[in-house]
């Protein structure tokens, strides 16, 4: 088996909080990144990239207003605004402490928006060839980021919408527990 795991599925169906529940145990060996979803009045209004080693992994968090929070990647106001350089700042950093310092890389989730930032795409793939596991999330279509990603030599991507939460939960345990944790 590979040595790295990607999820992928339709949106909301649960895969990063699959992740977040295999990950919480090990969460102090765990490095990397995760996309958070911010909701204001049970709306989507933002996302965030977190380095999963400065904050609790928390996929969705609801809050009073976003006007204060930093590492926004994501902005649906009256019209969509994107932010490229928390990708180099926030990004490229977790990626690159993760791999000196960690047992795990979290990749939670690769997307879109990042295919502007041939930075990032680099650290992904210096993590991918790295020799600490990944497990992650990978955004379920189609772009040439992604496409590489998911053809790269060392990756397993299986598709939740196909295996069903128990069995994926099931293939996230084995692939954990085949690393060692």
């Amino acid at each position: 088996m590979p040595k790295n795991l990607f999820i992928t599925g339709h949106i909301r169906t649960g895969k990063s909080t699959l992740l977040k529940s295999m990950i919480d145990p090990i969460k102090t060996i765990t490095g990397g990144f995760f996309v958070q979803r911010l909701f204001i009045q049970d709306e989507t209004r933002a996302f965030r990239l977190v380095d999963v080693s400065k904050e609790n992994y928390i996929p969705n968090r609801h809050v009073e207003d976003i006007a204060d929070l930093k590492d926004l990647m994501a902005v649906n106001n009256k019209e969509k605004k994107l932010y490229y350089e928390v990708f180099k700042t926030v990004g490229v950093s977790a990626l690159e402490h993760a791999c000196k310092e960690k047992k795990l890389i979290l990749m939670d989730e690769l997307g879109r928006i990042e295919t502007k930032v041939p930075e990032f795409m680099d650290a992904v793939f210096k993590a991918l060839d790295s020799s600490i596991p990944v497990l992650g999330v990978i955004k379920k279509e189609s772009n040439f980021f992604l496409d590489k990603v998911r053809v790269h030599p060392n990756i397993t991507v299986i598709d939740m919408d196909e295996y069903g939460l128990e069995r994926t939960k099931e293939e996230i345990f084995n692939f954990l527990s085949k690393c060692g944790f």
